[in-house]
């Protein structure tokens, strides 16, 4: 067999090999991207979760109000009830900005704070106020300040039993300062950005800083997009794949307990870590094709030990 037909031989041999071991790379490669996909939503998810449940506990603990409508609050009056807003906010100055005491109508009648001015306002024509009128609870709206960190203007109704109507109202305005900082502490080991959303899809904090250059700033549309399906499916998280503009983006998001506010972590699918195992996976495909080469040669040695007949010498007889 001459040199050309060989390697003739070894590269129609090697291709037979590669084909179809090149088709299996493929289906492969795709189904560990897949891998590295689900991987990272279900890393996403249980991110979400857990800062939704730190979120949760810590508006339980430092933004409820409600235990400060004692009866020795409701009974008191507005002097002493000044004092007793007073001493409120020296216990946390950090997150208590601000505290109020509205009338059946909606009118400040006594107010204290460090940043609070002299004025007393009408809050009757605000939503938030007429929203705490038409419920039994405690209604809120988050306020977002230029060189200020976001805050939450909460208004408490004063009532004994349920049904009946609030003789007056408790506005405190609070700090998210806290809530801000979480935030950019578990969005540390984020791909992408990892925030906190309002009821109405502004972004109160996340990792990579967009609430505090752009104060009320719109979450990203995938984000908003998720947080839409979540609420039509009528659930409390959600991890999915959302495209948008040509590109894909994995987001995962979770609601916060007894609030409508929502963490999120959305990272582009391209982005997504893959701890190694695709340039594991491509190795494990560059030894195959090295197998395969290998192979295509060793066959055209054993096609010539097998099935090419050796020459036999000429038997010369004794003169």
């Amino acid at each position: 067999m001459d040199k050309i037909n060989k390697y003739k031989f070894i590269a129609v041999v090697t291709i037979l090999f590669l084909l179809p071991f090149l088709i299996l790379s493929r289906h492969f490669m795709y189904g560990n991207r897949e891998l590295v996909k689900r991987d990272t939503m279900m890393s996403m998810e249980m991110r979400t979760k857990t800062v939704a449940n730190i979120a949760a506990d810590l508006l339980a603990y430092n933004y409820d109000i409600s235990a400060m409508l004692s009866p020795e609050f409701v009974r008191a009056s507005n002097a002493v009830r000044k004092k007793l807003m007073e001493k409120k906010i020296k216990e946390k100055p950090s997150i208590y900005s601000e505290f109020s005491v509205l009338s059946a109508a909606g009118k400040e009648v006594v107010k204290t704070g460090t940043n609070s001015p002299k004025d007393l306002k009408d809050y009757s024509g605000t939503e938030v106020f007429r929203r705490a009128v038409s419920g039994p609870e405690h209604s809120g709206a988050v306020e977002y300040g230029e060189y200020t960190p976001p805050a939450l203007m909460l208004i408490q109704p004063a009532v004994k039993k349920p049904g009946e109507k609030p003789r007056f109202f408790l506005l405190a305005r609070m700090s998210l300062a806290y809530m801000g900082e979480l935030v950019r502490f578990a969005g540390k080991n984020s791909s992408g950005n990892l925030g906190l959303i309002d009821a109405g899809g502004q972004l109160i904090a996340d990792s990579l800083g967009r609430a505090i250059m752009n104060p009320g700033i719109k979450a990203p549309p995938e984000v908003l997009r998720t947080v839409d399906m979540a609420y039509e499916k009528r659930l409390n998280n959600l991890r999915t794949e959302v495209a948008f503009k040509g590109r894909s983006c994995l987001v995962s998001v979770t609601g916060i307990s007894g609030t409508r506010w929502w963490i999120f972590e959305a990272v582009d699918s391209e982005r997504a870590p893959d701890y190694r195992r695709a340039s594991w996976a491509k190795r494990v495909i560059g030894i195959g094709i090295l197998l395969m080469l290998i192979f295509g040669f060793m066959s055209y040695k054993l096609a010539l030990l097998w099935l090419v007949p050796k020459q036999q010498l000429p038997v010369t007889g004794d003169r």
